[in-house]
């Protein structure tokens, strides 16, 4: 399905009020044009048999021939209009219908209030009859008479009742074209205003799921998109809170866990050595013994979290050197090749002949990777294999540390690298680990704008990827 996108949502608001200005304006002429043609029509359809029918040379014929009634019926002249002929006195020779009987005598002054504005078609004159206004005038040059043919006051009531027609229909027509532009205006700028509110009322509620949708590409469209964004950085604010805080709660659950039973065989074993004074040395030494490995493991563990919490500051700015990553690892790698034959595993180690630069710091990267192989040797058992591997892709060195040893519950996957996370019952703090190492490995490897996972997809054992930015030369 082809989705055509609508050109006029990217117009800004200013441009779009002033074309539906405009489009209104447009519209409004038209309508008058539209009403001022309909007026007409009505006038030509209706304006029949007036006073602009008469053929006065036909009629002025017609009066001589037949006489001035049968002239007027034969002309077809309506009972409500009236003939006069007058001769070259103004004295009415001959009348229909008019007002004025025979021998009427026009004064000049009356007269030319009828012919002088318009000689051949129109006067009103209320000097003449109230009822009167439209005449037609003929003069015959060889008779010297003059023939006035009038009609009633009907044209300029039914001119009145044209414009009527013709504002009724305006306002109709304008009215309807207001009611749909309203309509129209309401959809492509307030709709979108009143989804705006109630966006943004949800979101004052604490609703930061809420998301805003509208159409419009305009400045509506920016700022919806502005309160989607807001509500979006809010919504995961408080998620990463509410998660910092599960994790404190957790933390501090988790410490109390780990501290309390070096500290209770500390606290046990030195008040039976205090009180008991008839110990025998050797059981004495034994219960420093215990004392000194539980105090050490609470040691160990003090120590790791400070070093998590100073590596997880944001104020912590660690120091990096540029350096071959390769070389870095085969260094590493001589440390515990003597460890890994001590254990009875075997190794492979494929790290590339020619260089990959990286910014890099020697004592954390150190610790990082010196975890991950600790663990390997610590965990795997004898006969095992551990493998070390760098490669290059994109723009990141890839090391990848391996071992088919018992591998790690697909379970705990994805909380492995989550402090005091142990994989299984064989990876407790009774091996001696703190439950800190990869939380810390991890932490370092972030500080080297670089990322570390746990591929999923290995069938026995663990496979450790970690990713270091090369440096761009």
């Amino acid at each position: 399905m082809i989705k055509i996108s609508n050109p006029f949502r990217k117009i800004n608001i200013s441009t779009k009020l002033f074309l539906n200005y405009l489009f209104l304006f447009v519209i409004v002429v038209f309508i008058l044009i539209f009403s001022f043609a309909g007026g007409m029509t009505y006038i030509a359809k209706h304006n029949k048999g007036t006073i602009d029918d008469v053929d006065m040379e036909s009629l002025y014929e017609n009066i001589y021939e037949h006489g001035i009634d049968r002239a007027c019926k034969i002309e077809g002249i309506k009972d409500n209009s009236y003939i006069e002929l007058l001769d070259e006195n103004l004295t009415v020779l001959d009348e229909y219908n008019s007002v004025h009987p025979k021998g009427y005598v026009y004064e000049q002054k009356e007269f030319n209030k009828i012919i002088i504005p318009n000689y051949y078609y129109y006067q009103y004159s209320e000097d003449i009859n109230e009822e009167s206004n439209s005449f037609n005038v003929y003069y015959s040059e060889e008779t010297d008479n003059i023939l006035l043919a009038s009609v009633p006051n009907q044209e300029i009531k039914f001119i009145q009742k044209v414009l009527k027609v013709i504002f009724i229909i305006f306002v109709l027509v304008l009215l309807i074209v207001i009611i749909i532009y309203a309509k129209w205006t309401s959809i492509s700028l307030v709709r979108p205003i009143k989804s705006l509110v109630k966006g943004v009322n949800e979101i004052s509620k604490g609703n930061y799921d809420t998301r805003i949708k509208i159409k419009s590409k305009n400045e509506l469209g920016i700022l919806k998109d502005a309160i989607n964004n807001m509500s979006k950085k809010i919504e995961e604010e408080i998620f990463l809170r509410e998660k910092a805080e599960k994790n404190r709660k957790r933390l501090i659950l988790d410490i109390s866990h780990d501290l309390k039973t070096p500290l209770t065989n500390i606290m046990g074993y030195s008040e039976t050595i205090y009180y008991d004074m008839e110990l025998d040395e050797s059981i004495k030494n034994r219960y420093l013994n215990i004392i000194m490995s539980n105090s050490k493991k609470a040691n160990e563990l003090i120590s790791d979290l400070f070093e998590l919490s100073k590596i997880d500051s944001d104020d912590n700015k660690i120091e990096l050197k540029k350096q071959d990553i390769c070389e870095f690892i085969r260094i590493l790698l001589i440390d515990y090749v003597f460890e890994i034959e001590e254990n009875s595993m075997d190794y492979e180690f494929d790290i590339p002949d020619y260089e990959i630069m990286c910014d890099i710091s020697d004592k954390y990267l150190q610790r990082a990777i010196s975890n991950l192989i600790v663990n390997s040797i610590k965990y795997s058992g004898k006969e095992s294999t551990i493998k070390v591997s760098i490669r290059k892709a994109n723009n990141d060195a890839i090391i990848n540390i391996e071992d088919n040893g018992i591998g790690i519950k697909s379970d705990s996957i994805k909380d492995i690298f989550e402090p005091f996370v142990r994989a299984d019952s064989s990876r407790n703090s009774k091996t001696g680990g703190t439950g800190l190492g990869l939380a810390i490995t991890r932490a370092i490897i972030k500080k080297h704008g670089g990322d570390i996972y746990l591929d999923p997809y290995v069938d026995k054992g663990c496979k450790f990827i970690i990713t270091i930015p090369i440096i761009k030369t």
